[in-house]
């Protein structure tokens, strides 16, 4: 597995607008992925200790032809200009900070514990 990984600091306004913000990235995700079928998953993170207001945005391809399929389906819809009108709201929650690729290393590793019943 790859991961396209996004961070991002979050902007004034998200910050002073902190319940808009989260309303507004819940329904982005729900669009900005609907076409785009070889992202796996999509996991958030979100620093509250340190670097605070920002973003980690991971999503998850099985490999790089995945990502590159990607890559040229996000090309196409930004060729639509209502599409690229409500990707670039964006700019209005968050900057760019940086963008890095990242992989699963080539043995198993990491653990998930299931909550126990009490």
């Amino acid at each position: 597995m790859i991961y396209l990984v996004y961070r991002m600091k979050l902007t004034e306004r998200a910050r002073r607008n902190m319940k808009e913000f989260w309303a507004w990235l819940e329904e982005r995700e729900r669009w900005f992925y609907r076409d785009l079928p070889t992202v796996r998953e999509v996991r958030w993170h979100y620093s509250v200790v340190g670097d605070v207001y920002t973003l980690e945005n991971w999503a998850a391809f099985e490999d790089e032809a995945a990502w590159g399929a990607y890559r040229s389906a996000l090309a196409t819809l930004k060729a639509d200009g209502g599409w690229e009108d409500q990707r670039v709201t964006q700019d209005d929650w968050w900057d760019f900070v940086d963008t890095r690729i990242v992989t699963d290393p080539p043995v198993h590793l990491g653990f998930r514990r299931e909550p126990t019943a009490s």
